[in-house]
């Protein structure tokens, strides 16, 4: 390995030959990192599957959505409608289980035929389907639904029924809708939230997740007098989903049955306004309390030391009530004690792994299912100042594995909750900091921010206006969050975003830039519909004048698909490498425009002609057909090109150079 100076955020060391090994000591954990000179602080986990997608939906994220699904009452009426008028307007309260309901329609009235989501905002007066099967507009927003009229739904039907296609427009019940088009709309009506229980219970069983035993303990559970009120009609159907799950616990022996009932008893709006009330005048109940809600599931030690750096912060926004007489009691409250003041506790020590190594592990959660969610909410959005006071302190936190994940998606969450026409002012601190952690801390917060019907196009701008500054953090912060959720629900913006970003107003390629769209990228590429979409713009990159950044990082990215190691070359969790073999095996027709771009291209001719033969290698005796075929078809596209032209009569040399009995594929 060259040397090279290779970093841990705030910490750096020079590395020759071998590891860098790097270690601190929080109690009785030691934690050592591992550093190859590749890694780069990357928070552990894996991309989580973006709720909404505009494209089709992989067939197994949509097995996975209908896996426990339970028929509600108006299921019957809406396919009624849906199989006669090929559009359906189904309405209804968030979270009662609409998308699931529609999915279901779509899935049954189209055979298993595909899915594809379309933009809440789209203009359906003017939209038309491209092929068969089934399309869905998840909480399509008040102007759209303003423009729908009995002409416009006519005519949609027409075209749908040309195409043997349906679509199911999700529509929130405060959106007014014309009477005229009633024979359209549905009101959807939720399942029982014991019957969702019931559904989920025998999921798991299926699963292997419980034994046929235990399946039956658990649902005898469900009419215990504790649970029966949780589940009580009326609730939404995640309530039958968070129940099945605590039921599950206390059957597998994890859980005592009190336990349960408190985890979901006190995971409530007015739990978390009770809790604040107790802690409201200690500074160190207040802050634990605060880094629970945004840090729940981190480990003790995680939360402990973060909890201690709000305290000042906290402590500085009132004065405290006199301090008790002085005792000699110099150790004060232990870990256990406060945790209970807050209503959290430890889970029980487990073994855990990040970057190849091995830790122990003690996660600090409530004892309320949802409270976390509640507290931060009351915290962010109802004292005045206090948001201002988090975003302070999280600025000013050392990086810990996972931190940015966690606490951005929850600051995201809160951000849907939240009102005003500066909702997302204060991720601006995090999107324009020089620390990677907190511009991917920002990501996951709009990540989270843009599945919601009305801020996604809020965040869409913001995207598209930091995406054009010089800045390079606010660049590097859009390209983060094209990699996680948003660049597999909208891949053609994120695809945009990305296009802009390497632009940077005619500045050199950066590397923070470079690595960040490699992360995007890589993520896109783990989902097979997403390839020709990368492999065309990275083509047409390749196209562009020499020295540009889009073209310089074009050229290396075909290095990398050509290379043994594969693209991108860095180590991020949820990208995987890929190279053109990988290609090749899954689409080559993807491949001839970029393929001939490279030949036709000094830079690249060598590396991709390589790469070609490695492809050919992997393809065994029996690829030759293949080869031949793909060969045939840059042929017919090549329009004379001389880097074609080059490897055809290479080939042409090896085989005849090569000895009787030898000759190349």
């Amino acid at each position: 390995m060259p040397d090279a100076p290779v970093t841990y955020e705030g910490n750096e060391q020079t590395v020759g030959n071998g590891p860098a090994v790097m270690g601190s000591v929080h109690g009785s954990v030691t934690t050592n990192i591992i550093n190859y000179g590749v890694l780069d602080g990357e928070a552990e986990g894996t991309i989580a599957k973006p709720r909404f997608r505009e494209g089709p939906y992989p067939p197994e994220e949509v097995d996975d959505r209908l896996r426990d699904f339970v028929v509600p009452p108006s299921y019957a009426l809406c396919r009624e409608v849906l199989e006669g008028r090929r559009v359906l307007l189904l309405r209804g309260e968030s979270g009662s289980g609409m998308s699931t309901a529609a999915f279901a329609l779509l899935r049954e009235v189209t055979g298993d035929g595909r899915i594809v989501g379309l933009d809440s905002s789209i203009d359906l007066t003017g939209w038309t389907p491209s092929s068969t099967g089934g399309y869905v507009v998840q909480g399509i927003v008040p102007e759209a639904g303003e423009r729908l009229d009995e002409v416009a739904l006519n005519q949609l039907t027409g075209h749908l029924r040309a195409k043997d296609a349906y679509l199911v427009v999700i529509v929130n019940r405060m959106i007014a809708l014309p009477r005229a088009i009633g024979s359209w709309c549905r009101p959807h009506i939720a399942p029982s939230p014991r019957d969702v229980a019931r559904s989920r219970l025998k999921g798991l069983a299926d699963a292997g997740t419980l034994s046929a035993e235990q399946l039956r303990e658990a649902a005898g559970l469900l009419d215990l007098p504790s649970f029966k009120e949780y589940l009580a009609d009326g609730r939404p159907p995640v309530v039958g989903v968070d129940g099945a799950e605590e039921l599950s616990e206390v059957a597998a022996g994890r859980r005592t049955l009190q336990e349960a009932a408190d985890n979901l008893r006190i995971g409530t709006a007015e739990e978390a306004g009770k809790l604040l009330d107790t802690v409201r005048r200690s500074v160190d109940d207040l802050a634990l309390t605060a880094a629970v809600a945004l840090l729940e599931e981190q480990d003790r030690s995680v939360v402990e030391r973060f909890a201690a750096r709000l305290r000042p912060l906290i402590g500085a926004r009132g004065t405290q009530p006199p301090p008790e007489e002085a005792s000699d009691d110099l150790l004060g409250r232990d870990i256990g004690d406060r945790l209970a003041k807050v209503e959290a506790r430890l889970l029980p020590r487990t073994a855990g792994t990040s970057r190849g190594y091995r830790y122990w592990s003690e996660p600090v959660v409530f004892r309320g299912k949802h409270l976390a969610e509640q507290v931060l909410r009351r915290l962010w959005l109802d004292y005045e100042g206090f948001s201002d006071v988090l975003v302070a302190w999280i600025g000013e936190l050392p990086y810990e594995p996972g931190v940015d994940r966690v606490a951005g998606r929850r600051i995201g969450q809160v951000l849907c909750l939240a009102s005003g026409s500066d909702v997302l002012r204060q991720l601006d601190v995090f999107a324009s900091s020089r620390r990677s952690w907190h511009r991917r801390l920002a990501a996951h917060a709009l990540g989270e921010a843009v599945q919601d019907t009305v801020l996604s196009a809020a965040v869409r701008a913001q995207l598209r206006q930091w995406s054009r500054l010089k800045e390079v953090e606010k660049r590097c912060t859009v390209a983060e969050t094209c990699a996680g959720s948003l660049g597999l629900a909208l891949p053609e913006f994120a695809l945009g975003l990305l296009s802009t970003v390497l632009d940077g107003r005619g500045e050199p390629l950066d590397d923070d830039v470079s690595k960040a769209v490699s992360a995007a990228l890589g993520v896109l590429l783990t989902e097979g519909a997403n390839r020709e979409r990368v492999v065309g713009r990275l083509t047409d990159w390749l196209g562009e004048q020499p020295e540009t950044a889009r073209r310089t990082y074009a050229v290396r990215a075909v290095q990398g698909l050509c290379s043994s190691s594969g693209f991108p070359m860095i180590n991020r969790a949820g990208v995987r490498r890929t190279t053109l073999a990988d290609l090749f095996a899954d689409s080559w027709e993807v491949l001839v425009p970029l393929v001939l771009a490279a030949l036709d291209d000094d830079q690249l001719h060598g590396a991709m002609a390589r790469g070609l033969v490695t492809v050919e290698t992997s393809l065994g005796p029996d690829g030759s057909p293949a080869m031949e075929a793909f060969l045939g078809a840059m042929l017919r596209a090549s329009g004379g090109s001389r880097g074609l032209r080059r490897l055809l009569f290479a080939r042409l040399r090896d085989r005849s150079s090569a000895p009787a009995g030898e000759g190349v594929r």
